[in-house]
Protein backbone atom coordinates (compact mmCIF):
# COMPACT_ATOMS: atom_id res chain seq x y z
CA UNK A 1 0.00 0.00 0.00
CA UNK A 2 0.95 3.58 -0.56
CA UNK A 3 2.20 5.56 2.30
CA UNK A 4 0.53 8.84 3.12
CA UNK A 5 3.74 10.79 2.39
CA UNK A 6 3.86 9.57 -1.18
CA UNK A 7 0.26 10.45 -1.95
CA UNK A 8 0.84 14.18 -2.48
CA UNK A 9 3.77 13.42 -4.79
CA UNK A 10 1.68 10.98 -6.76
CA UNK A 11 -1.13 13.54 -7.09
CA UNK A 12 1.33 16.17 -8.35
CA UNK A 13 2.84 13.78 -10.88
CA UNK A 14 -0.56 12.78 -12.22
CA UNK A 15 -1.84 16.38 -12.32
CA UNK A 16 1.23 17.78 -14.13
CA UNK A 17 0.00 17.04 -17.69
CA UNK A 18 -3.29 18.82 -16.93
CA UNK A 19 -1.41 21.88 -15.66
CA UNK A 20 0.76 21.89 -18.78
CA UNK A 21 -2.27 21.55 -21.00
CA UNK A 22 -3.91 24.47 -19.24
CA UNK A 23 -0.71 26.52 -19.62
CA UNK A 24 -0.50 25.70 -23.35
CA UNK A 25 -4.17 26.55 -23.75
CA UNK A 26 -3.76 29.93 -22.07
CA UNK A 27 -0.63 30.61 -24.16
CA UNK A 28 -2.56 29.70 -27.33
CA UNK A 29 -5.37 32.06 -26.32
CA UNK A 30 -2.87 34.85 -25.66
CA UNK A 31 -1.27 34.23 -29.05
CA UNK A 32 -4.64 34.31 -30.81
CA UNK A 33 -5.54 37.58 -29.07
CA UNK A 34 -2.20 39.11 -30.07
CA UNK A 35 -2.71 37.88 -33.64
CA UNK A 36 -6.16 39.48 -33.82
CA UNK A 37 -4.81 42.72 -32.38
CA UNK A 38 -1.99 42.68 -34.93
CA UNK A 39 -4.45 42.21 -37.79
CA UNK A 40 -6.58 45.09 -36.52
CA UNK A 41 -3.61 47.43 -36.11
CA UNK A 42 -2.19 46.41 -39.49
CA UNK A 43 -5.49 47.26 -41.21
CA UNK A 44 -5.55 50.62 -39.43
CA UNK A 45 -1.95 51.30 -40.49
CA UNK A 46 -2.70 50.45 -44.12
CA UNK A 47 -5.79 52.65 -44.07
CA UNK A 48 -3.89 55.57 -42.53
CA UNK A 49 -1.02 55.12 -45.01
CA UNK A 50 -3.46 55.16 -47.93
CA UNK A 51 -5.09 58.30 -46.53
CA UNK A 52 -1.68 60.01 -46.46
CA UNK A 53 -0.97 58.94 -50.06
CA UNK A 54 -4.39 60.19 -51.20
CA UNK A 55 -3.89 63.51 -49.41
CA UNK A 56 -0.45 63.97 -50.94
CA UNK A 57 -1.91 63.36 -54.41
CA UNK A 58 -4.68 65.86 -53.72
CA UNK A 59 -2.16 68.45 -52.55
CA UNK A 60 -0.15 68.02 -55.76
CA UNK A 61 -3.30 68.48 -57.85
CA UNK A 62 -4.21 71.56 -55.84
CA UNK A 63 -0.70 73.00 -56.35
CA UNK A 64 -1.13 72.65 -60.12
CA UNK A 65 -4.58 74.23 -59.91
CA UNK A 66 -3.19 77.07 -57.78
CA UNK A 67 -0.45 77.78 -60.31
CA UNK A 68 -3.03 77.88 -63.12
CA UNK A 69 -5.27 80.22 -61.13
CA UNK A 70 -2.33 82.50 -60.31
CA UNK A 71 -1.54 82.79 -64.04
CA UNK A 72 -5.20 83.49 -64.75
CA UNK A 73 -5.40 86.23 -62.12
CA UNK A 74 -2.29 87.88 -63.54
CA UNK A 75 -3.87 87.90 -66.99
CA UNK A 76 -7.11 89.28 -65.53
CA UNK A 77 -5.18 91.97 -63.68
CA UNK A 78 -3.45 93.01 -66.89
CA UNK A 79 -6.77 93.17 -68.75
CA UNK A 80 -8.31 95.13 -65.88
CA UNK A 81 -5.46 97.64 -65.85
CA UNK A 82 -5.73 98.13 -69.63
CA UNK A 83 -9.51 98.52 -69.42
CA UNK A 84 -9.14 101.01 -66.57
CA UNK A 85 -6.66 103.09 -68.61
CA UNK A 86 -9.04 103.10 -71.60
CA UNK A 87 -11.92 104.15 -69.33
CA UNK A 88 -9.84 106.96 -67.86
CA UNK A 89 -8.91 108.16 -71.36
CA UNK A 90 -12.52 108.00 -72.48
CA UNK A 91 -13.58 109.93 -69.37
CA UNK A 92 -11.00 112.63 -70.10
CA UNK A 93 -12.18 112.87 -73.71
CA UNK A 94 -15.81 113.12 -72.56
CA UNK A 95 -14.97 115.80 -70.00
CA UNK A 96 -13.10 117.75 -72.70
CA UNK A 97 -16.04 117.43 -75.09
CA UNK A 98 -18.42 118.86 -72.49
CA UNK A 99 -16.11 121.80 -71.80
CA UNK A 100 -15.77 122.70 -75.45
Amino acid sequence: MLRYGMLPCLVLILAAPFAQAKDVSSQQAAYNNALQQMAKVEAEYKSDSQAVIDTEKLIEKKKVLLAEQQKKVELSRTKYTEAKEKLDQAQLALDKAWKD
